[in-house]
């Protein structure tokens, strides 16, 4: 009877009212929201695929594996089911939160994905309503299976970078710590991870709104090549020109005239690492250079090294550099 369910749901078949029964039972019934929870995950990894869709061929493929496979034989699997897998499967994480007696006007449930990042890794998603997002190391994003009337609004904890697809009436709602970044259709790079004190937001193409959540006064409007900081909790907008920053979509990291000690946190916070620095003698320098994510935090130092150079040491145990 569960899987049976499960089936229909999965194959558009399942009644209003037996979807109703469905969500009912998965709310007190632990084995059958695992199994819902299982096969959602991987119906959410095929949106991956270039096109963003199941292909006839997987569907039934994915019905044949089971509840409890390990990570890496899911990915195999996968693979040999759709002919390649993206490089998102292997670097992000994907959970589903199901929002308790929440249907939309059809029926369907509506629940919730968190998409990480993990450390030293990048990613991208597609949102059902085609707005496409670039994730940066150690970012989550959490949005809604489907966008119901009035706004469609994301929560990012890190940078991205998003390409919004247009839907006049409907704005697109970045929720960011304590700002909200809104939008219609637009391109721009948010930059707000909440273990920093850091925020900032760029416009690529479009207009945006940005907004702090306790203080509705505290609003700045941002044309293209523009950015805004926040600073003294307020915003202060700035104009940009170069856009090397935006790399970090395609694995590298740019840095331009930027000092010693401003590389070190994007480090320690790209790589999920600890760096001491002993040696002062770099703070005074800044420093110019793209650098591939893939090769890790020791290539990045060692490049650093020969312009100015600096001794550092590796504690790979409990994860710690010290430059000195």
């Amino acid at each position: 009877m569960q899987d049976h369910l499960i089936d229909k749901y999965f194959n558009k078949t399942l009644s209003f009212g037996e979807k109703q029964e469905l969500f009912a039972r998965m709310e007190t019934d632990e084995a059958l929201r695992k199994a819902f929870i299982s096969l959602q995950n991987l119906h959410a990894l095929s949106f991956f695929l270039p096109d963003g869709t199941i292909r006839p061929d997987m569907a039934g493929k994915l019905k044949q594996f089971k509840r409890k496979v390990r990570r890496r034989r899911l990915i195999r699997s996968l693979r040999h089911a759709a002919g390649y897998a993206a490089a998102i499967i292997l670097t992000a994480t994907i959970t589903w939160a199901i929002l308790k007696a929440a249907l939309t006007d059809d029926g369907q449930p509506v629940m919730y994905t968190e998409f990480s990042v993990p450390a030293g890794q990048h990613a991208s998603v597609k949102l059902h309503d085609g707005t496409a997002v670039w994730l940066n190391a150690r970012t989550t994003l959490r949005y809604p299976n489907v966008f119901t009337e009035g706004e469609r609004r994301v929560e990012l904890d890190g940078e991205a970078f998003f390409d919004v697809a247009q839907r006049p009436g409907q704005p697109f709602v970045v929720s960011a710590g304590k700002s909200n970044i809104r939008a219609t259709g637009t391109q721009f790079n948010v930059f707000a991870y909440r273990l920093g004190s850091e925020f900032h937001v760029s416009l690529i193409e479009g207009v945006i709104e940005v907004s702090d959540a306790d203080r509705p006064d505290n609003i700045l409007r941002l044309l293209p090549n523009e950015c805004a900081e926040l600073q003294n909790d307020r915003f202060v907008k700035k104009t940009f020109r170069n856009t090397d920053f935006l790399l970090w979509r395609d694995g590298i990291y740019a840095f331009d005239n930027v000092p010693f000690t401003e590389i070190i946190k994007k480090l320690e916070l790209y790589y999920d690492i600890t760096i001491h620095v002993n040696n002062r003698k770099p703070d005074a320098y800044k420093f110019n250079g793209k650098f591939r994510q893939r090769d890790g935090v020791v290539s990045v130092l060692r490049k650093l090294q020969m312009i100015h150079y600096f001794s550092f040491s590796k504690d790979d145990e409990n994860n710690i550099i010290t430059i000195n």
